[in-house]
């Protein structure tokens, strides 16, 4: 037996985390990457550097609601220190560019920041994984991704939603070219974290083309992005495919269901197919796919997603959170423009969003 394509030797990749604000899956990966659960781990990279803004500076907190959440931020949960040492990362900096030269890929995990703490590590070629939403708005995206191409830097996004195995293997089995509708149905709290978690599964399902997208249920809460909305609905048409009428599709964020995600597709022939995505039990298995991919891409500095695909998925969802404040007004996704997502990120201190 030959040996010869064995590995003499595995490097370990250096990633370096990005962001701990309210948007950062409060350190979740970091566990799993940096394995604080078992004796082996099954991933090949470590966070070995992390950086978070003193949030308490930036979020209003003369409300119940603000000094919850700033005391969250700065607490021994949730601080970089506190993350470091619990996940044994050997780095907190002072300042994000710290770390650039130290490691080999970065985690960017605070989206209302995203474009600021991506440039200096794509300035250098390094790959990166921008945390769903990947940006404020459309502009933002577009010189990230710009850059990206620039220097050859592999930029890779999303919610591990999309890489859960169930939805995986509905991936593979789906009638993509004959679907007529769809139903899903996704838990749901933060609209710019867990309306995610439903649309990138579609994007991966259906496939590309969402032309316009109407969100019910939800007032848009006028810019903030509120710790819970209430039941509410994404609708979403396609453009038409060869000769056949546009898809049309329905995303409920949250709902009775129980189980964490729900898809039903309808198709041309009459046939219906129908499965859940059930939530682990433990992390390790949640995030296992998902963050296998994204060391692929760290590895390799070569993304499965085009820019386009980025693009797009940003998109859809600023266009519902458009809708939702413009009155569930149907939205063509190539009129958001730089329609900014909504975040708990108060640019004026002094005055709360209604």
């Amino acid at each position: 037996m030959s040996f010869e394509k064995f590995p003499q030797h595995q490097k370990v990749i250096r990633v370096g985390w990005a962001g701990t604000g309210p948007f950062s899956f409060y350190a979740h990966y970091i566990r799993v990457i940096n394995n604080i659960y078992q004796d082996y781990n099954f991933l090949n990279m470590r966070v070995t550097h992390i950086w978070g803004d003193d949030y308490s500076r930036n979020y209003i907190m003369d409300t119940e609601y603000g000094k919850k959440w700033s005391d969250f931020w700065m607490n021994g949960e949730q601080s970089p220190r506190s993350i470091a040492e619990l996940c044994g990362i050997p780095n907190v900096c002072k300042d994000y560019y710290d770390m650039v030269d130290h490691v080999d890929a970065a985690m960017i995990m605070d989206f209302d920041r995203s474009r600021e703490l991506a440039e200096p590590f794509l300035e250098q070629g390094k790959p990166i994984f921008l945390c769903s939403p990947v940006a404020v708005n459309i502009p933002e995206c577009e010189r990230i991704l710009k850059l990206a191409k620039s220097t050859g830097a592999a930029v890779y996004t999303g919610s591990f939603t999309v890489d859960m195995h169930e939805n995986q293997v509905r991936y593979l089995t789906a009638k993509r070219d004959d679907i007529a509708a769809f139903f899903a149905s996704t838990t749901h709290n933060f609209f710019t974290s867990y309306a995610n978690d439903g649309l990138e599964p579609i994007h991966r399902l259906v496939g590309g083309g969402v032309r316009k997208v109407a969100l019910h249920g939800w007032h848009g809460s006028g810019g903030y992005d509120p710790h819970g909305i209430p039941v509410s609905r994404i609708h979403l048409e396609y453009e038409p495919r060869s000769d056949k009428p546009p898809i049309q599709g329905v995303l409920t964020l949250g709902g009775f269901k129980n189980e964490y995600e729900w898809y039903k597709l309808y198709h041309h022939d009459h046939t219906v197919s129908e499965g859940v995505t059930i939530r682990p039990e433990t992390r390790e298995l949640m995030f296992k796919d998902f963050l296998i991919a994204i060391q692929n891409v760290f590895a390799t500095n070569t993304s499965p997603e085009t820019h386009d695909d980025i693009l797009q998925k940003l998109r859809v969802v600023i266009a519902a959170f458009k809708s939702a404040n413009e009155g569930g007004r149907t939205i063509d996704v190539n009129e958001v423009g730089d329609y900014r997502m909504p975040t708990i990120r108060i640019e004026h201190w002094d005055k709360i969003p209604e």
